[in-house]
């Protein structure tokens, strides 16, 4: 059986995850998707309900027999040129590669994902991920999505402190302000993208890496809205309260992921306020930090 890490050469975390299942004695390789269909080949009969990739290596590898893929990074495909001309034929071309792809992706046919095509796209669909996790019954900030300047201007006078950042991600939280809503720039961010504002919650960063059964938290304390951004922030294992635990796990569940990483703001009063939850988290630092072994858990699962 064969175990397929799908991300870009020079991410440190996919190459770790390569270097980890090696190590356990399996057959690994990397794969990056934005090498097909210029250097991988993909071959599918839906008669048979198999096929086989061959990867820029000349490894073929049935699909059937791909036993797990560990999801790091999703990067497209060789030609992706959809936002010029979506009739021209290389944008045609690439809308074919990546149903191709998707093929894959959706197959029900035993291969253990870490994470899945679904799973990614709640990542990428914010607001939905947060209306259905408020559907489960757990606790989430205040919040508006939009770019009516009149509603970013009411929900900033409802709420006592707000944050504000991107609706699908790719920049940190900041803290809204007077001075954010008097810039006359504010019409013109908007006019090209909407954003997300949202209560602040005083208190801390909680993190609970959940892997199949297990949850593991974290309490990342840091001054900054975005604990990201603090090079000082100081990681503190903690044991999970049962109910988070089985919150995070309906979670894990209802957003189709078999691991995940899921951001909380635990207030004063020590009641948690779901953030998101990440298909595909960054976890080298937290492991070399706390001395649990996730990346052995991640694998544990995969190898199910």
């Amino acid at each position: 059986m064969a175990y397929i890490v799908l991300g870009q050469k020079q991410d440190q975390h996919a190459q770790y995850m390569l270097e980890k299942l090696k190590m356990r004695g399996l057959d690994a390789y990397l794969l990056s998707t934005h090498d097909f269909p210029r250097n991988v080949q993909f071959s599918y009969c839906p008669t048979e309900e198999d096929g086989s990739l061959t990867l820029n290596d000349g490894q073929i590898l049935k699909l059937s027999e791909i036993k797990a893929v560990f999801w790091r990074g999703f990067s497209g495909v060789s030609d992706e040129s959809t936002r010029e001309n979506y009739l021209s034929f290389d944008s045609i071309a690439a809308q074919d590669s990546l149903a191709c792809l998707r093929t894959w992706f959706l197959l029900d046919n035993g291969t253990v994902w870490m994470n899945s095509w679904q799973a990614f796209q709640h990542h990428k669909e914010k607001p939905l991920q947060l209306t259905k996790v408020k559907r489960l019954g757990v606790n989430i900030p205040k919040t508006y999505i939009g770019n009516n300047l009149e509603d970013v201007k009411a929900a900033y006078d409802q709420l006592e402190q707000s944050i504000f950042k991107p609706v699908f991600g790719g920049a940190h939280t900041e803290m809204l302000t007077d001075e954010h809503l008097s810039s006359e720039r504010l019409a013109d961010a908007l006019a090209k993208s909407p954003i997300t504002v949202q209560k602040f919650i005083a208190g801390t960063n909680i993190r609970t890496y959940v892997v199949g059964d297990k949850t593991i938290s974290i309490e990342l304390k840091s001054e900054k809205a975005d604990f990201r951004e603090d090079e000082n922030t100081v990681l503190t294992v903690i044991e999970t309260p049962k109910q988070i635990a089985e919150q995070a796990k309906a979670i894990k569940s209802e957003l189709f992921l078999n691991w995940t990483a899921i951001d909380w703001r635990r207030d004063e009063q020590g009641n948690y306020y779901f953030l998101e939850a990440n298909p595909s988290p960054m976890f080298i630092g937290f492991e070399r930090q706390s001395g649990v072994p996730l990346t052995e858990y991640i694998i544990d699962e995969m190898c199910k």
